[in-house]
């Protein structure tokens, strides 16, 4: 260690304050013994940090102004020295360095972490403007706070509510449950579900095989799952939605829509920035599209309807390999049609607006049936095409997002 590292340890040493345990006492609990750590904190702490190696660890709102804390470590067996000291191997603290004050419970002895089980209760005043919790075994739940609050466990769920500031929350096999975030959100699990009611500003949610729920968001949102069905209620700006085996629904969004799934559907209600998706097999809906649409399904129908805004200043391009086509467009759209059956045996395309309809012979002699044209003079380019299926124009009453 160079001589500038070692003073740098020995300040920060220093500068740590060891809190007195208000009351420390052991008792009885059914078939536990438990070793209770309660205190409080009355100098300003504005920053709050948790770290242990196991137990679940609760942070709420309090009217007080200042800190409370509880921490009980459980061990079951009798009342004796041999249950006494398994409970000594779960070093508890409590210290304050500078404007952070710092818990911390570490299990001294291997093989602790299996016979030992603990649980912190923290008490936050208003003042108190940032709370970071990191636990290696536990549930994590944070209700009521007004600062930036962020948490991570390895092995738990995490539940929070009426949180102020961005939040951040991380597990690695467990369940993401949100109420209200007032700020940003970043919800992250390795193997459980995410679900978020309302959040003030960007959101991502990211899991590697559950659902993800997201109620209203104010800003972007990003969803992603291995392996389940997303959801976005409400977005104040561009959704991008992605799953490998789930299906996608996506109420409004301010913003343009990103969506792919490898094996189910996709719904979007409005998108006020047009919609690129994509599905390896299954029906594609879109209603309220404001905006260019590229929709392609390699097993499924396609319904789209897009509305008459002049944000529509890009192709639209519109497939399916197996299934059929329908698109809804006012009566004052400015576009250009171009829509295409392959392999068409009858007439399988039908249009409310006046189209060229013609016939030809690919090279492999399969028939391709044609219809083009424009609509209010012409516009940007929407292009339809399915194989084997029909494929349906229709006139709707113009509408607004």
């Amino acid at each position: 260690m160079t001589p500038r590292l070692a003073l740098a340890t020995l300040l920060a040493c220093a500068l740590a304050i060891p809190l007195r345990a208000q009351e420390a006492r052991y008792y009885r609990e059914g078939r536990f013994l438990v070793h209770e750590i309660t205190g409080v904190v009355n100098e300003p702490a504005p920053r709050v940090r948790v770290e242990t190696d196991l137990g679940s660890v609760s942070a709420v709102a309090a009217s007080a102004p200042e800190v409370r804390y509880r921490i009980r470590v459980r061990a079951r067996g009798a009342d004796d020295a041999a249950t006494r000291r398994l409970l000594d191997d779960m070093q508890v603290s409590a210290a304050l360095s500078g404007d952070r004050l710092l818990f911390r419970g570490q299990a001294m002895a291997p093989g602790a972490a299996r016979d030992l089980v603990a649980d912190f209760a923290i008490e936050l005043p208003a003042a108190a403007r940032e709370i970071e919790v990191a636990t290696g075994a536990g549930d994590v739940s944070a209700r009521g706070l007004p600062g930036r609050v962020s948490l991570t466990t390895r092995g738990g769920n995490i539940t929070v509510d009426r949180v102020g500031g961005p939040l951040r929350a991380e597990t690695r096999g467990g369940n993401i449950e949100v109420g209200a975030a007032g700020a940003t959100a970043r919800l992250v699990t390795a193997g459980g579900s995410v679900r978020l009611e309302s959040a003030g500003g960007e959101v991502v949610a990211q899991t590697s095989g559950g659902d993800v729920f997201i109620g209203s968001a104010s800003a972007q949102v990003r969803a992603e799952t291995g392996g389940g069905n997303v959801i976005v209620e409400s977005a104040g700006g561009d959704v991008s939605a992605q799953t490998r085996g789930g299906s996608i629904s996506i109420g409004e969004a301010r913003g343009e829509v990103i969506a792919a799934t490898a094996g189910g559907s996709i719904r979007v209600a409005s998108a006020r920035g047009g919609v690129r998706c994509e599905s390896g097999a299954g029906p594609i809906f879109l209603k309220v599209i404001d905006g260019p649409i590229r929709a392609l399904t390699s097993a499924g129908n396609i319904q789209a309807e897009i509305l008459p805004a002049g944000k529509a200043l890009f192709d639209s391009d519109i497939q399916t390999w197996h299934g059929d086509v329908t698109l809804a467009l006012p009566e004052s759209s400015r576009v250009a049609i171009r829509a295409i059956v392959d392999n068409s045996q009858g007439h399988r395309i039908k249009s409310d607006f006046p189209l060229r309809f013609y016939r030809e012979a690919e090279d492999a002699g399969r028939p391709v049936e044609i219809a083009e044209g424009t609509i209010g003079g012409g516009g940007a380019l929407i292009k339809i095409r399915t194989l084997d299926g029909n494929i349906v124009i229709l006139k709707a009453k113009d509408s607004k997002p």
